[in-house]
């Protein structure tokens, strides 16, 4: 009966050592490397129009994609999987120019 409960511990102090280790291995492991930023597409002729009417807007948005105006032209993210669009609204403007 002693040599069983012997062995039952070091059974249990085996496995135990063992799972430790394969922490151990597994902290050490590289992390997942971080998706590639999307590159911004061209905007459509909408987008193109909305601005030419908007020329103090800097931020653009249809629930699906946003616009930034950059140095006078328009970087759009990629629309999203199940987007539904909707009209273009500006969402950031320029600051006024203070008057002198």
């Amino acid at each position: 009966m002693r040599s069983v409960l012997i062995r039952l511990c070091l059974a249990s102090a085996i496995l135990t050592a063992g799972q430790e280790w394969s922490r151990a291995q597994d902290s050490q492991a590289k992390p997942p490397e971080p998706p590639a930023p999307s590159q911004p597409i061209a905007p459509d002729d909408r987008v193109l129009s909305f601005i030419a009417g908007n020329p103090d807007c800097t931020e653009i948005t249809d629930e699906c994609i946003i616009c930034a105006v950059v140095n006078g032209k328009p970087m759009c993210s990629t629309p999203g999987i199940s987007c539904v669009r909707k009209d273009l609204r500006c969402t950031s403007t320029k600051p006024p120019t203070p008057k002198q």
